[in-house]
C-alpha cells in the first residue's frame, strides 16, 4: 500500500513539474497562453515567420559585407608583398 500511494504521489509530483516546465518553456519562447483560434494561429505563426525573415536577412548582409572586408583585406596584404617582393628584387 505504501508504495502504491508514494507511486502516485510521484506520477502526481511528475505531471505537475512537466506542466510547469511547458508553461515556463511557452512564455520563455514567447508563445501566448492558451487556446487560439486558427486566425490568431496563423497572424502568430506569420510575425514569427516576419522575425525570422529579418534575423536572416540581417545575418546575409553581415556575411556579405564580412565578404567584402576579406576580399579587400586579402587585395591589399597581396598588393603589400608584391611591393615588398619588387623593392627586395630591384634592391640586389
Amino acid at each position: 500500500m505504501l508504495t502504491t500511494g508514494s507511486a502516485s504521489k510521484r506520477s502526481q509530483h511528475n505531471q505537475q513539474h512537466n506542466n510547469l516546465d511547458a508553461s515556463m518553456l511557452s512564455h520563455r519562447e514567447g508563445t501566448p497562453m492558451g487556446e487560439l483560434t486558427p486566425h490568431e494561429e496563423i497572424l502568430y505563426l506569420r510575425r514569427q515567420l516576419a522575425k525570422l525573415n529579418r534575423r536572416v536577412l540581417n545575418i546575409e548582409i553581415n556575411n556579405e559585407q564580412r565578404t567584402q572586408r576579406e576580399k579587400i583585406v586579402y587585395c591589399l596584404g597581396l598588393a603589400y608583398f608584391v611591393l615588398k617582393t619588387i623593392f627586395w628584387l630591384n634592391r640586389n
